[in-house]
């Protein structure tokens, strides 16, 4: 139990002898009457140390006079004496103090640049109590212009003043730690060799209390090997020091049980004390705790032009200057320029044929995803496309840096932000794109587990993933087990034999994964890496789908669902009447609420249909049969025609034979397409029809001869090399006088008869 707690308020101001109270608060006296009234006070103090807080103006006096010797007194014994009084005021009024820190707090400041070390001494033991009465926030105005005094004492002490300070905290006050940690820093630099000594003593304390999130402000001077190693020293002599002020504290009243957090006595200005507060400290961000800045007004006003220029030199060296300008940022600010010149670097990794101007494109993007985080997220996805096809590039300088870039940018946005780029990478034609985006895809899992993955994005890219283990390269064989195998480490072998059951069933490939699962635990461990955890805080991710799935019903089983009767038509009745189908039973089969019905529209105007009327066909005359043509005209043969005289049968034949248009019905004979007709000369005379014969089919002919007689009457094709009158066929040659072009020529042919002669002859 707090012994001050206990305690009783007592007024010491009262108790303070008359003639001692004289001597300090009315002028005149000498130094050594003041001395000892002072020291009457304190004596009376260190009796009593709870301070009566019943009325508050009994000290107004005594803190203004002793201001005024903080001020303006020479003598050294009465100052150090002075600055203890107020060491004990503090500590006898604890929060109740905090009103008069801004009487005493920048007196002590003046004198701390005292060559005298008891009298810094004093200003330590002074300044810890009234800090401890207070908050940082109150203290931070004048500690910061404790800063802009020149004298290396005074910062000396300050310095000394932070370590012990830091050294008695559970956990850093942010604002004061950012506005504080530069100076000190920056003292770490000063020309005065104690200064740099205390300044890294402060640091090693702020470590111990921050954790290897001090790293924001360290960067100055973390390429100074000395200095780092001093810090790290000094952060296990804070621990030290750490340790027995816990011990020196007292017992508190009441502990809360639930969550250990130890609640300190009623005048304590600590409030809230957790044991558990530096652990919490070590794993704060030094991201969070770094202010944003434009890079961009560092870089040149020609970088735009150098990153185009046809000269790769000039690229280079636009390249460097932008890599520069991020030197020493932890956070950037991606200001519109900046954004413009990163979409021309993705321009250069995209076509540049200078693997070297590209690789360091790659490079400052991975700098810029690594300070802008979350705010990189829409050059990521504008990036990946380029990069995953980039990735088939088979120079190390350039493939190393894209795998660096792509592992970094994963970090900035969800995986379901460019999962087609991945499926399009993962088909792509060419065996190494296909590896290293498996290869990118299973370093991404295996740094989840199942409080950070997406489970929807996991069973988009299932059937790809599949897809490629049965790839005909090896590599891109093994590197896509190994994505399976990154699977089964975050989220469970149930969860992957469910989603991947078809390479856990090939033996081949299911006794490769356990293995491969303990190089990736070895190598990213079995939880979630801080990237992916804050990138799932950050965006609300987790193996949950991202968003709900679709709340369509089910359809019903068939032997439940009623038959519509609005939407089908009836079916034809059979002849025989069939049984009536069993109902199904109420008591087995769940039935859905019925859906609400919608109300029907209001009755509208409607136009009357016009009655149908039934009109007569229209009658064309005579009928003809569909599928026929006119009938073929009865050809006439001239009189004179050489031959016409014994073609078999006689001609009363042809009116038995063929019906006429007066008598009869007509025969209809269809149109012969390769048929010749015969055609009459104008002018001709007419000759009496012969015997109906079939004509023959149009071939070359080789005589001119027309009046040989027939030969055989088997053939309907007439020979072409008879020379006598009439031919075999009958068919009837045309005139002299005919249409038909013929040769120039004489003699009985136009062409020797080189022909053999037809088969029927």
């Amino acid at each position: 139990m707090d012994e001050w707690s206990i305690l009783d308020e007592v007024d010491v101001v009262a108790r303070w002898p008359a003639d001692h109270k004289k001597a300090v608060l009315e002028a005149g006296a000498k130094w050594k009457e003041r001395k000892e009234g002072l020291e009457a006070l304190n004596t009376i103090i260190e009796q009593n140390p709870r301070l009566s807080t019943a009325t508050m103006t009994v000290y107004g006096e005594l803190m203004d006079e002793i201001r005024k010797i903080l001020d303006r007194e020479s003598n050294i014994v009465v100052v150090t004496t002075a600055i203890r009084t107020v060491e004990l005021l503090a500590r006898g009024l604890r929060s109740k103090f905090a009103g008069f820190i801004g009487m005493v707090v920048p007196f002590l400041i003046k004198r701390a640049k005292d060559k005298k070390k008891n009298v810094r001494d004093a200003i330590l033991a002074a300044m810890a109590a009234v800090a401890d009465t207070t908050s940082a926030e109150r203290l931070q105005k004048d500690v910061v212009e404790w800063f802009g005094i020149p004298s290396p004492e005074s910062k000396q002490t300050l310095l000394a003043f932070l370590f012990a300070y830091w050294c008695r905290q559970f956990h850093p006050d942010i604002p004061f730690v950012k506005a504080v940690a530069p100076l000190v820093v920056t003292a770490s630099s000063e020309s005065d060799v104690t200064v740099r000594e205390k300044a890294c003593q402060a640091l090693g304390a702020l470590k111990r209390l921050m954790g290897d999130a001090i790293s924001a402000f360290l960067v100055p001077i973390s390429t100074e090997t000395a200095k780092m190693e001093k810090i790290q020293q000094y952060v296990g002599e804070a621990a030290e020091e750490f340790q027995k002020f816990q011990k020196s504290q007292p017992k508190t009243v009441a502990s809360s049980i639930n969550n250990g957090i130890t609640v300190a006595d009623e005048g304590s200005s600590e409030g809230l004390q957790t044991s558990e507060g530096a652990a919490t400290s070590s794993a704060m961000d030094p991201w969070d705790i770094s202010d944003p800045e434009d890079v961009a007004k560092k870089i040149d006003k020609s970088v735009e032009s150098q990153l185009v220029d046809k000269n790769w030199k000039e690229r280079v060296a636009g390249g460097e200057s932008v890599k520069k300008s991020m030197h020493g940022v932890l956070r950037i600010e991606l200001s519109e320029r900046l954004l413009e010149i990163l979409k021309t670097l993705i321009k250069v990794i995209e076509k540049d044929v200078n693997v070297n101007v590209a690789a360091l494109a790659a490079s400052i993007l991975t700098d810029c995803a690594k300070k802008a985080r979350f705010a990189f997220s829409s050059i990521a996805h504008r990036s990946f496309p380029v990069v995953f096809d980039k990735l088939k590039d088979k120079k190390a300088v350039l493939r190393d840096a894209l795998v660096e870039y792509c592992d970094e940018a994963a970090n900035t946005t969800p995986l379901s932000a460019y999962s087609e780029s991945i499926i399009t990478a993962l088909a792509s034609k060419n065996p190494q794109t296909r590896q290293q985006t498996a290869l990118f895809l299973a370093r991404f899992y295996a740094k989840n587990d199942t409080k950070t993955v997406e489970i929807d994005v996991v069973k988009q890219l299932g059937e790809h993933i599949l897809k490629t283990t049965n790839d005909a390269d090896k590599e891109v064989r093994e590197a896509a087990l190994r994505i399976v195998a990154a699977i089964q480490k975050s989220l469970g072998e149930s969860v992957a034999k469910r989603l991947m059951a078809d390479i856990y069933e090939d033996k081949l490939k299911a006794e490769k994964i356990p293995t491969i699962i303990e190089e990736l635990v070895k190598d990213y461990g079995s939880s979630a890496t801080p990237e992916m955890l804050r990138l799932a805080k950050h965006y609300k991710l987790g193996s949950a789908p991202s968003r709900p799935p679709p709340t369509t019903a089910r359809p019903a089983p068939t032997a439940t669902r009623p038959p519509s009767t609005t939407s089908r038509a009836p079916a034809a009745r059979s002849s025989a009447p069939s049984a009536p189908a069993p109902r199904p039973s109420t008591a087995t089969v769940t039935r859905r609420a019925p859906s609400p019905k919608v109300p029907p529209p209001p009755p509208t105007a409607t136009v009357a249909p016009k009655k149908f009327v039934a009109r007569p066909a229209p009658n064309f005359g005579t009928t003809k049969p569909k599928g026929t043509v006119a009938p073929t005209p009865i050809p006439t043969v001239p009189a004179n025609r050489p031959g016409a005289v014994g073609r078999g049968a006689p001609p009363t034949s042809l009116s038995s034979s063929r019906p006429t248009s007066s008598g009869g019905p007509v025969r209809i004979q269809p149109v012969k397409p390769n048929v010749v007709r015969r055609v009459t000369a104008p002018g001709a005379p007419t000759v009496p029809p012969g015997p109906a014969k079939p004509i023959g089919i149009a071939r070359p002919m080789t005589s001119t001869s027309s009046g040989a007689p027939a030969t055989s009457s088997r053939s309907r094709i007439a020979a072409p090399s008879s020379s006598r009158p009439g031919t075999a066929s009958g068919i009837a040659r045309p005139p002299s006088n005919s249409r038909i072009a013929r040769p120039p020529g004489t003699g009985t042919s136009s062409r020797p008869g080189s022909r053999p002669a037809s088969r029927n002859e």
